[in-house]
């Protein structure tokens, strides 16, 4: 039996991956910064900037997946440290979850040769470093799978579910007209996991780093995905909503928003009643037109991906629950 740590193991795809592989007779350790609120079996608090914790943890397990997210710290310096402690440690197989916004600004058919592009904003940078850390992991005889997946959506998903829902309530977000075709890149978090799990059964060469990106072929556009979100829990009628507006909301409004946040989280008090922030990076994303091709995981692994039907209401069932 392949024993397996997990790091980010409270987040949304490691909680969902310590669940997945623990019923394919896996065992798995679950790892995190800090307590839980709920529990997870064979749970371990472990900072993953302190290296010799790193390296004691790492010497009992046959494989790691990377699922920290965080600060740049926690991302980039994280993954050098994950890097050495796995070196010292006898170099188990690392599978590290990376994102396509180490493509930054590209746009048009990007494949795993693109070109990075850390210029993005600090966490394309530091996604950035955080693979430069595995292929100098692979070079030094190490195993790497660096998977980059586009927008994680489905069950639990914040980011990609219930904080458009909330915009789109709001009439913060709506119709965007050219502002909102870019293409979505979604992927189910479900697909996310299986393909880990597929990861963790490849059999890789020392020195070995395969990279694949993931994301459904069939996700539409973002302004379908919203219309789509907004028809579901009745957020109509669409709102048609200019450039001038997404511009004033998250360069001047949604600071203001953060701001009130932080101060809240530091005075102790509850952030639930302020509304939810646009950042500028969203912005930009809903108007890019980047396409992520998956097709190298699919091919080489005959996968298959949620359809986009099924993905949106998979959402969109969950979504409902938390009301």
């Amino acid at each position: 039996m392949m024993k397996v740590l997990i790091l980010g193991a409270t987040g949304h795809v490691g909680n969902r991956l310590c669940k997945y592989l623990s019923q394919h007779k896996y065992q798995v350790i679950a790892a995190s910064r800090g307590r839980l609120k709920t529990p997870i079996h064979d749970h371990i608090i472990l900072d993953t900037l302190n290296f010799e914790a790193m390296r004691t943890a790492l010497t009992q397990v046959d494989a790691v997946v990377n699922c920290v997210a965080g600060d740049k710290y926690s991302i980039g310096q994280g993954a050098e440290i994950l890097a050495n402690a796995a070196k010292a440690a006898g170099n188990p197989m690392i599978i590290h979850l990376s994102t396509m916004s180490v493509y930054g600004g590209n746009e048009g058919n990007v494949t795993e040769n693109t070109p990075f592009d850390p210029s993005y904003g600090w966490y394309a940078a530091a996604k950035c470093e955080a693979e430069s850390h595995m292929q100098t992991y692979a070079d030094a005889g190490g195993r790497v799978i660096s998977f980059r997946p586009g927008c994680v959506h489905g069950p639990g998903s914040h980011l990609w579910v219930s904080r458009p829902a909330q915009l789109l309530k709001s009439y913060r977000l709506g119709d965007l007209g050219d502002a909102g075709d870019g293409w979505s890149n979604l992927v189910h978090v479900d697909d996310v996991v299986r393909a880990i799990k597929i990861g963790l059964e490849i059999s890789l060469q020392p020195g070995e780093h395969k990279k694949y990106n993931l994301a459904a072929p069939d996700s539409p556009r973002w302004n379908q995905y919203l219309f789509d979100i907004a028809s579901s829990i009745g957020a109509t009628p669409i709102k048609r909503i200019s450039r001038l507006q997404l511009k004033l909301d998250s360069k001047l409004w949604s600071p203001a928003i953060k701001v009130c946040q932080i101060v809240s989280r530091k005075m102790g008090l509850k952030v639930s009643f302020l509304p939810e922030p646009l950042p500028p990076s969203l912005v930009k994303l809903f108007d890019q037109h980047i396409f992520l091709n998956s097709d190298e995981f699919s091919k080489a692994h005959l996968f298959s991906y949620t359809t986009y039907t099924d993905s949106l209401n998979d959402s969109i069932q969950w979504l409902k629950s938390q009301l």
